[in-house]
């Protein structure tokens, strides 16, 4: 029915000589959790989705419904899984409609709750949980004590995990970190006992050599005080820069965990990204080289406090970690400052040995500009292998790497150099090692 309407809809707007746009239809698919038929088109530039009200009877062990219905709007706002998500705009009387007599009034106090027991909303659809932190987290709203009691049930936990893919989970954590406010929903997380089940899920096979996973309070502080490293002292960041940060943050407590699958060690962040959370290659390999650059980064920290890093070593750094190594730097500042300052979270004014941590990082930083190689991962050799190969008279094969790494490391060095500099540099270096 909701394909028949907008055609109506549109219909309608071209008798009153206005702009119509194509109707997207969009099938039906349990499977999928998409129960019933949707049509969605644009009005005035706003995304409109057109479809019948409903109402839903759910089996025990699955979240697709086994019975859906046509529905009155009183049954279909019952169904939803805020009171803030049940209001309808009636069109005719151009007024907003509360049919649980609740939506206006949690709005009004900025107040999360479900318009139905939270237990049976819950245990019929788990996600649920998910979604009420995302909009709690996303309106900085409070969620009601008795949603808090209803989601920390550990049937509850059980059948978020059981009943509800990783995809949605993931999918729901990924607008909670790409939201207004990140940190209030890892904080709602921690506080409802939902870390293991977000993050873990049973993915992370016990590795006895391994180092434990840290307490999940690890990743509240981290939030936190990564909230405040934003707003006082950070410069300002690109939003994939800020969210690739909060990922990071969350998962702080996973830092040097590892196990080992089929006798190949793997680190645990790899393993909770792709399994647990269903990341993407792209986000996972990101995430991956923040982590890789926490302690890298870290020593050179440390090396700087001494003397100032030279220019070639901090520019393969910046080859070794990619574009992303200004990231990285920020994460790897935030470690220090959680493991150097285990009793502060983010609240201001910060203690001196902080203010010392963040200017030693800035120094780093700062360097690195005045150096100009903060696009030296993007910097390519003078010569490529098979040119340098020929120049020295050897076959290609695992020495062009090592050729290719000591023409960067001199083009560093010597930003001025030209080719046929490069080439009398190789030489030089091939008669040395020969000798």
């Amino acid at each position: 029915m909701g394909y028949e309407f907008a055609v109506h809809v549109n219909q309608y707007l071209e008798q009153q000589g206005m702009a119509t746009r194509s109707i997207a239809k969009i099938d039906s698919n349990p499977a999928k959790s998409k129960h019933l038929e949707t049509a969605t088109t644009k009005l005035f530039d706003q995304e409109v989705d057109f479809c019948n009200l409903r109402t839903e009877v759910y089996d025990e062990d699955s979240r697709i419904p086994s019975q859906i219905t046509f529905g009155t709007p009183t049954e279909d706002a019952y169904r939803r899984d805020t009171t803030i998500n049940s209001l309808f705009y009636n069109i005719n009387t151009h007024s907003v409609e509360d049919l649980t007599s609740q939506g206006l009034p949690d709005l009004a106090s900025g107040t999360i709750r479900t318009p139905l027991s939270p237990y049976e909303t819950f245990r019929e659809d788990p996600l649920r949980v998910m979604r009420c932190i995302r909009f709690a987290s996303r309106f900085n709203f409070t969620l009601v004590p008795e949603l808090l009691e209803a989601a920390k049930d550990v049937t509850i936990k059980d059948a978020l995990v059981s009943k509800i893919s990783k995809e949605r989970i993931g999918t729901e954590l990924e607008k909670m970190i790409t939201g207004p406010s990140p940190a209030l929903a890892i904080h709602y997380i921690h506080d409802l006992g939902l870390y293991s089940t977000v993050f873990d899920s049973g993915v992370l096979p016990p590795c006895p050599a391994s180092p434990p996973v840290q307490d999940p309070r690890l990743a509240v502080r981290a939030v936190d005080t990564l909230q405040w490293l934003l707003v006082n002292h950070l410069p300002s960041q690109p939003e994939n820069q800020v969210r690739l940060l909060y990922y990071g943050a969350a998962l702080l407590p996973f830092l040097n965990v590892f196990t080992v699958i089929k006798k190949k060690k793997m680190n645990a962040v790899q393993l909770v990204l792709r399994d647990a959370l269903k990341a993407t290659n792209h986000d996972s390999g990101d995430i991956n080289t923040l982590f890789r650059g926490i302690p890298i980064l870290q020593q050179a920290v440390q090396q700087q406090q001494h003397s100032p890093i030279s220019r070639p070593d901090l520019g393969m750094i910046i080859r070794d970690i990619g574009p992303l190594w200004s990231t990285s730097l920020h994460l790897a500042l935030l470690h220090t400052i959680l493991t150097s300052q285990p009793d502060w979270h983010g609240q201001a004014p910060a203690p001196a040995p902080i203010l010392e941590c963040i200017h030693d990082y800035q120094a780093l930083y700062t360097q690195v500009y005045d150096y100009a190689i903060q696009d030296a991962h993007a910097w390519r050799p003078l010569m490529d292998g098979k040119k340098a190969t020929q120049l020295l008279g050897v076959k290609p094969g695992p020495i062009v790497q090592e050729l290719m790494h000591v023409m960067m490391y001199w083009q560093l060095e010597h930003p001025d150099s030209t080719v046929e500099d490069c080439a009398e540099m190789l030489k030089t270096y091939w008669v040395d090692k020969q000798s």
